[in-house]
């Protein structure tokens, strides 16, 4: 099995099931679907091929899990970003890894247009949360693009993303983490998503980091839903806890 199963799987056996909630906003496990292929088949718009490589610079937001899976029903490769790297690393990373689209979140505009002239491969710029000067605007590439489901022969050792390491004794080096990395993992320690039970998973951990993908990964299988936090803050954390009724965690 492939991780775009995962999706496909909950949104097929609990689709009106709330599956992200994130400062205020609610996607249900159809509507989490529905964003994703429309996003993959603006990727397809964009030429994006099997194999290419798309990056993601954000904290954790709903953008992250989506994006993820838009680039894995393309069968390209997902690459997602330390935002707490500095520009010179960021710089190494895009042209190591030869990302050709970069998606972007408000806070990290300014460090990616200062390091934009170094950056050898990326031809679109795509900024997440608003309209920016010079890129493209996520939001619009949804509403302008099909919600066809998108399928792509994908093998289960496939490379699903390229993740790199924190860069501690020199400068970071790319993992290559196949589908099989995960599924053979979550298809052995979580059950599949069941109309008659309702979990809910709260993740603050980030999602540039193999755990916190494993149980964003984990949660969409299992058809929890996934409460997110865009990084970990003692206080909100507890609210969210208390609000939504949490009684999972990853920490």
């Amino acid at each position: 099995m492939n991780t775009t199963d995962f999706l496909n799987i909950s949104a097929a056996i609990c689709p009106d099931r709330v599956a992200i909630v994130f400062e205020g906003k609610r996607y249900t496990f159809s509507q989490l679907n529905e964003r994703v292929n429309r996003l993959a088949n603006a990727l397809l718009s964009l030429g994006v091929k099997k194999g290419d490589r798309i990056a993601l610079l954000q904290v954790n937001c709903n953008q992250c899990v989506e994006t993820y899976f838009a680039v894995a029903k393309v069968g390209a490769l997902y690459v997602p970003l330390n935002f707490r790297a500095k520009g010179d690393e960021l710089t190494y990373i895009l042209n190591s890894s030869e990302s050709g689209i970069l998606l972007i979140g408000d806070r990290y505009i300014d460090l990616v247009n200062s390091i934009r002239p170094k950056l050898t491969s990326v031809r679109n710029f795509v900024s997440i949360e608003s309209k920016r000067d010079g890129m493209l605007y996520y939001e619009e590439l949804l509403s302008s693009s099909p919600a066809e489901e998108v399928v792509t022969e994908i093998n289960d050792d496939d490379t699903t993303i390229l993740m790199y390491t924190a860069g501690t004794t020199g400068f970071p080096k790319g993992v290559m983490l196949s589908h099989n990395s995960f599924s053979i993992y979550v298809l052995e320690n979580v059950t599949p998503a069941d109309p008659e039970l309702e979990e809910r998973n709260i993740l603050t951990v980030p999602l540039y980091h193999v755990a916190g993908i494993q149980a964003m990964m984990a949660a969409i299988y299992g058809g929890r839903t996934l409460v997110m936090e865009r990084q970990f803050e003692a206080k909100e954390w507890m609210e969210l806890v208390e609000k939504e009724k949490a009684n999972r965690a990853m920490m």
